[in-house]
């Protein structure tokens, strides 16, 4: 084989690109033993090779470090180098992402004859793709003729001959990436649209077997050359993409259990749908009842992570007692429903017992502010006044009603949330994979609800209810397969004790561990229902969640301050005033009554007489 492989690859500890790097180029030395596979990487990642991580170099003919300063972002270097690639490698090579599985020998690439030549996005004409409205939004921005586009390239896999014309491309390329960058587009398939169009179409179409993208391709599984799993925009077809399975390889790299097994046979990875397609029925999987399973299966994923009761005749008679009580008296309906749950008098508990003390808080005290505090649009504006905007998520916009909600405004992935009330949070993967009028319908009846009436929690009823869409995050904990929230209980900015939920896809399955917040010392004995078991490392931003809970809660006798940390980053979720609307029975006595001394010990601040 005279044509050069060449990956290119930026990563942290805290990602999981160089496991998907490693398992692409074992797969490919497995196939081509003597090929001249080449890695590209900036310093940053090199400097990462240790251990486990150095391993991957092995597999590698030659490794070439492109030098960048530390302002530079992860996302921006890996496009970069991308897009420069042909200034990078001398010869002809054949770029591939590092979310791929090479099949079977590839060294007919060599037989090419293009300057450059790649597959198109979605196995179709850019007319009859899915996602065209999506791509029609990233390029607008870039102000050329998007319309034109007959074939969009999937830059995932691109032959690039060591010639004139593929230097021009390049070149055209790298210039219009910067102009993206500078629209705050930091995607490179729109700067390659553009550049292909403005050179006249120069990139020739590639079979469909040079890089399957498995969501749309199964018409070339059969003969497969490249799998392309395009990271998190599938659904999990393949044991090799699976992020469970590629913590295991940052664990152990090249001697992870069955890794060999799985190259050498990958069809045991896919998913059994897809199996029986696999050269007997490949049309099927590209047929609509092939679509219809695939969106029901993200669809189920989805709405599998809602709580959605279901009521008896029992619940709502009891439901409808509690609304009455509730406008009219809410503090008896909270000692009700006290009552009712813990079979015995709230005003008889433990002197020190929070959920009694929370109790006084909540009826005998001032706190117009809890409404503001406890609206999750709302409080942005009060957590920008403490100087604290950058730990705000993005919020792409809000609507009155379900039947407003704009999808085709909002990107592939985000988050749905109403800013009045609590598990009516839908996380959004892939929009073009969920049941539009199921969420449209799901919020307009949760925003038609006033909450907080039925749980005796008074200070929710006077939020005017607002539905939102804010930025996905992505959770790079390896011990949670869920964003990992950082719960922490505050007395007048005094923080103690964070409560670490982790693995909530869904609400059963949830864990938790109370932390020590002085040296993060686990206190298990402190968590009775739903504990967890492993050991939450100590968060790299834990002075800087402290700092911001002092300063959001610092004249508040209690609040818990929920925060996220993703990476080196703080972010904001939302402030607490009574958590399980002050009927806490996850939490073991002795906790009840540290939290209960802490509220205690200022009660001659707040109580009113």
């Amino acid at each position: 084989m005279k044509t050069k492989i060449v990956y290119v690859l930026v990563s942290s500890e805290d990602d999981l690109f160089w496991e998907q790097c490693l398992i692409s180029v074992m797969s490919a030395r497995y196939h081509m033993p003597n090929a001249n596979i080449i890695l590209v990487c900036d310093n940053i990642t090199k400097d990462t090779f240790c251990g486990v991580r150095h391993e991957i170099e092995s597999f590698f003919s030659k490794v070439i470090v492109v030098p960048f300063d530390d302002s530079v972002d992860k996302i921006r270097r890996s496009r970069i180098i991308k897009v420069t690639l042909r200034r990078i490698i001398n010869g002809d090579f054949l770029y591939i992402d590092c979310d791929t599985l090479i099949t079977q020998p590839i060294d007919s690439i060599d037989e090419i004859d293009a300057s450059v030549a790649a597959v198109l996005d979605g196995h179709c004409l850019f007319k009859n793709h899915p996602m065209k409205e999506y791509f029609l939004s990233q390029n607008k921005i870039l102000n050329y003729s998007i319309d034109k586009v007959v074939e969009y390239f999937n830059g995932g896999v691109m032959y690039v001959k060591d010639d004139k014309r593929a230097y021009e491309l390049y070149d055209y390329w790298y210039k219009n990436y910067q102009l993206s960058c500078s629209k705050k587009l930091t995607i490179d398939e729109p700067a390659l649209s553009k550049s292909n169009i403005e050179l006249g179409n120069l990139i020739q179409e590639l079979d469909g077997t040079w890089n399957c993208q498995v969501r749309f391709g199964a018409l070339y599984l059969a003969k497969s050359k490249i799998l392309h799993f395009c990271s998190k925009k599938n659904m999990p077809v393949c044991i090799l993409s699976n992020r469970d399975y590629l913590q295991k390889v940052k664990a152990k790299g090249p001697l992870t259990e069955h890794i060999t097994d799985y190259i050498k046979n990958w069809k045991k990875t896919m998913c059994q749908g897809m199996v029986t397609c696999i050269g007997v029925d490949a049309s099927y999987a590209l047929s609509q009842q092939y679509e219809i399973g695939r969106k029901e299966f993200v669809f189920n994923q989805m709405k599998y992570s809602l709580y959605l009761p279901k009521f008896k005749i029992v619940k709502l008679l009891l439901s409808l007692r509690n609304s009455f009580i509730g406008v009219i008296i809410p503090a008896h309906l909270s000692m009700l429903l006290y009552k009712e749950k813990f079979g015995r008098n709230i005003q008889n508990e433990p002197e020190y017992d929070f959920n009694k003390i929370l109790h006084k808080l909540a009826f005998n005290s001032r706190h117009e502010e809890w409404s503001i505090l406890a609206d999750k649009l709302a409080v942005r504006q009060y957590v920008e006044s403490k100087k604290l905007g950058n730990i705000l998520p993005t919020i792409y916009n809000s609507w009155d009603s379900g039947k407003d909600i704009d999808f085709k405004m909002l990107p592939i992935q985000f988050v749905l949330k109403c800013n009045h009330d609590n598990g009516s949070t839908i996380t959004v993967t892939d929009k073009y994979s969920v049941d539009i009028p199921f969420i449209k319908n799901f919020y307009s009846k949760r925003v038609r609800k006033r909450f907080g009436i039925l749980t005796a929690e008074p200070h929710y009823k006077t939020i005017k209810r607002k539905i939102f869409a804010e930025e996905y995050l992505e959770n790079d904990k390896i011990f949670s397969d869920s964003l990992v929230s950082y719960k922490f209980f505050s007395f007048y900015g005094k923080t103690d004790y964070c409560q670490v939920i982790y693995d909530s896809k869904h609400h059963e399955n949830q864990k938790c561990i109370v932390y020590n917040t002085h040296g993060w010392i686990k206190e298990p004995h402190f968590v009775v229902k739903n504990r967890g078991n492993v050991d939450v490392p100590l968060p790299k931003t834990l002075d800087k969640m402290l700092d911001v809970v002092f300063q959001l809660a610092s004249t508040l006798p209690f609040c818990r301050v929920d925060l996220y940390e993703i990476g080196d980053r703080v972010i904001f979720s939302e402030m607490t005033f009574m958590p399980g609307a002050g009927r806490m029975n996850n939490f073991s006595q002795d906790f009840l009554s540290v939290l209960g001394k802490q509220l205690k010990k200022t009660e001659d601040r707040w109580k009113l007489l």
